[in-house]
């Protein structure tokens, strides 16, 4: 933009102000209007240099923002920042005091003044003071003050090195400083609004983040808390709820040790990952809300405290505990019909005695009944596996029910002790479900023989068939020793025997109810128990009806 120089009218001076101050406010980069400032300045106001300086009123520090000289833009930074001199000295100094300009034509005199500090850059940046190290390379110099809100912000510096500035150049240099502090503040106002806006957008992604990481935490299975530096619960995911049985508003703020007992000693042995090291999970026995559980922890180190992840390992531990028991149990089971069969047979291969005919025929039943108990334990880890692998086939056909309840009480009979009496009570002659019949029987033949051995005292084993809406149901109730609450739900799970207490009741695999759920189910139906301890148990199962 081109400013015509030469004397002008009030309206053209308007005009001219006005026609910068549109050029100037064309950018809201603070760098590029100070170029084009400089840029009306050449056209304006003649100058060897111009530096353009900010005041912070907070530090009463002089800093360079902008410097031009002998047709070279400088970096500001070579420029040494100044104190504010209160006593007057200094050129820069006085106009902000004062807030006035200042027009100084005799620049080598003034530097001569004490009070003040001088110095002159040159086209390359090299930077001397004056006049210790030398003249002055100005004749004549303005100084104007940039205001904001009625308070200096700035010094704009003009230097010219022949020729001595007038009246009118500084009015019209006041001008020019007065619209380029607007577009400046302009500039920096938009800068600030970019910024900002744009630390808005990194908090709100940030907040977006922090949400959806808290959306996965709540999702996850495992179990996550947060501890602070002063052990307090900060963080409780759902999982953490539901393994616990404590709820989010019960734990937040609390000691750690007021949620998990002993908690000083299980945080010595679970080890908090630092940096990227990584996390080694310890599996520890844990008493929360009550209960006892065996969690698996991992920690990891964080900038607001410690966060622990937890998975819930008493069900697994359960089943392993019951596996190692299961080995133990087969062991002992197959252990002691073997040692009978092996003693009778030995004992049957002897020469050195005389056995009479009813020892004989006793040493061979004992081996017949030993051998059907070992053939019963194999069919049961058998059928167990198979179960487990998916490779047991179940026939679908049309059984009357009646007919497979009494056949299976009737081969039972024979081997029940004389203290139970076994009866069988069908009110569904000719009612038909779709399943496999050898399998129906199986599950009969297991719960009869269990209602026998949980009756060491003798009594009653009844079985009965009854309709319902959902098919047909068998019943076998018993009046022995009955089943706890507590143990109810787990009788049908694998591996798991029954603690008869001090009966010298026999345990067996804790397979047989397992393997009756398992048949029941896949056949499409339905098994349960009613009980009372000391009052006998009601085993039942509803098979589908045959259309």
């Amino acid at each position: 933009m081109m400013i015509a120089v030469g004397r002008q009218s009030e309206g053209e001076k308007a005009a001219l102000l006005l026609a910068a101050a549109r050029y100037l406010n064309e950018t809201l980069e603070p760098d590029h209007v100070y170029d084009r400032f400089h840029e009306l300045l050449t056209d304006a106001v003649p100058h060897a240099g111009v530096v353009v300086s900010s005041f912070d009123a907070e530090t009463e520090r002089i800093r360079c923002e902008y410097a031009w000289v002998d047709g070279e833009k400088l970096d500001p930074a070579i420029l040494p920042e100044l104190p504010l001199n209160r006593e007057g000295g200094g050129m820069q100094s006085r106009v902000i005091m004062s807030g006035e300009s200042l027009l100084v034509n005799d620049v080598p005199e003034q530097v001569k003044e004490s009070k003040g500090v001088y110095y002159d850059v040159d086209r390359k940046g090299r930077l001397r003071k004056v006049p210790e190290e030398g003249p002055p390379g100005v004749q004549a110099a303005m100084m104007l003050p940039v205001k904001h809100g009625g308070r200096v912000a700035g010094v704009v510096q003009l230097m010219n090195a022949d020729a001595e500035y007038d009246a009118a150049q500084l009015e019209l240099a006041e001008g020019l400083v007065g619209l380029m502090g607007a577009a400046v503040r302009n500039a920096r106002l938009h800068e600030e609004a970019q910024a900002e806006a744009a630390a808005r957008a990194r908090a709100e992604a940030t907040a977006a983040e922090r949400e959806h990481a808290a959306r996965v935490l709540e999702a996850v299975g495992d179990g996550i808390f947060l501890l602070d530096r002063y052990g307090r619960v900060r963080f409780w995911n759902r999982a953490a709820e539901l393994v616990t049985g404590l709820a989010g508003d019960e734990v937040w703020g609390r000691q750690a040790a007021q949620i998990f007992e002993r908690w000083s000693e299980l945080a010595e042995e679970i080890p908090v990952s630092e940096g990227s090291s990584a996390a080694r999970p310890v599996t520890l026995p844990v008493d929360a809300g009550g209960r006892e559980l065996w969690l698996s922890f991992v920690a990891v180190r964080s900038p607001a405290g410690v966060v622990y992840a937890f998975r819930d390992l008493t069900l697994e531990r359960g089943l392993d505990q019951a596996k190692s028991e299961f080995i133990a149990t087969i062991s002992h089971e197959l252990r002691t019909p073997m040692t009978a069969v092996l003693g009778a047979a030995k004992t049957l291969l002897r020469e050195d005695i005389v056995l009479t005919p009813e020892r004989r025929r006793q040493l061979l039943e004992m081996i017949g009944a030993q051998g059907t108990r070992l053939a019963q334990i194999t069919e049961e880890v058998l059928t167990a596996s198979r179960l487990d692998r998916g490779e047991l086939s179940l026939g679908r056909e049309r059984v009357d029910v009646g007919e497979v309840v009494r056949a299976a009480v009737e081969a039972m009979r024979e081997h029940v002790p004389e203290s139970i009496s076994l009866n069988a009570a069908t009110e569904t002659n000719g009612a038909a479900v779709v399943g496999d019949r050898n399998r129906i029987e199986q599950v009969l033949v297991n719960l009869i023989d269990n209602a026998v051995k949980y009756s060491p005292q003798g009594g009653e084993v009844s079985v009965s068939t009854a309709s319902s809406e959902a098919g047909v149901r068998v019943d076998v109730r018993d009046e022995g020793l009955g089943i706890p609450p507590a143990e109810q739900e787990s009788i049908f799970e694998k591996f798991y025997r029954r603690d008869a207490g001090e009966t010298n009741v026999h345990g067996g695999t804790g397979l047989g109810l397992y393997i009756c759920r398992e048949l029941v189910r896949r056949m499409g139906g339905t098994i349960g128990v009613r009980s009372e301890p000391g009052s006998g148990s009601t085993f039942f199962f509803v098979l589908p009806r045959a259309v």
